[in-house]
């Protein structure tokens, strides 16, 4: 009798997990635009409109890129600040989410520094370090670190430069204390003529303080440069 009961045990105790496994995780398609105005060697002004974690999000900053002194530019490329080693980047985001149950709107004040450093086998790794501070609707102000580190390198063929890419990127919340989501995604860059590049990426989020754990995102970006 034993024998007969611990694989029904084992088997009632797995059908048991997976509406919980479901729970925790779920599937979601991240589009997202971004147009670049591009105001000299030095400046531009972007404008990012995407969908993530169930919430639109709509943003405008101003984009700063230091000339290369003493060192060559980084890399060949038609956007030039992928060719500077810093730039920096200040402006404004506000979301909303698209769920009826959701209220919470924000506003959010963003300022960004990011890196590259080039290495060999015309590798470059691009560290971003990011501070979000946020007004969310019914909450207290918080504030948020974003570090997010990412490979990347150009690849020709044809004639034509693609960009295959990897990234990590953690963030810590003042709002619990602690590191409490990790985002990790893989995906190309495709120039489309000289103003477009679309970049198809796969991701998956995990959020220890969120409803839903985990989520798998097939993300699509279209970036306009003018």
């Amino acid at each position: 009798m034993a024998a007969i009961a611990s694989p029904t045990l084992a088997l009632l105790l797995t059908a048991a997990a997976l509406p919980l496994a479901a729970q925790n995780s779920r599937g979601e398609f991240w589009p997202e635009l971004d147009i670049f105005a591009q105001r000299g060697d030095q400046l531009r002004i972007a404008f990012i409109d995407g969908f993530k974690n169930q919430k639109a999000e709509f943003g405008c900053y101003l984009d700063i890129a230091l000339k290369p002194l003493f060192r060559r530019e980084l890399r060949n490329r038609g956007d030039v600040f992928r060719q500077r080693f810093l730039t920096f980047r200040a402006g404004y985001q506000y979301t909303t989410p698209v769920a009826n149950n959701d209220s919470s709107s924000e506003n959010r004040a963003v300022a960004e520094a990011t890196a590259r450093y080039p290495l060999p086998g015309k590798v470059v790794v691009v560290d971003r370090n990011r501070g979000d501070f946020r007004f969310v609707k019914g909450q207290p102000f918080s504030m948020r670190y974003r570090n997010r580190l990412r490979i990347e390198r150009d690849l020709e063929l044809s004639g034509m430069v693609f960009t295959p890419f990897a990234y990590d990127e953690t963030f810590y919340s003042t709002k619990y204390g602690a590191w409490n989501r990790n985002r990790y995604a893989a995906g190309i860059e495709f120039p489309v003529g000289p103003h477009v590049v679309v970049a198809p990426y796969l991701l998956r989020q995990r959020d220890t303080r969120a409803s839903v754990k985990f989520i798998n995102a097939l993300g699509l970006t279209l970036s306009l440069f003018f």
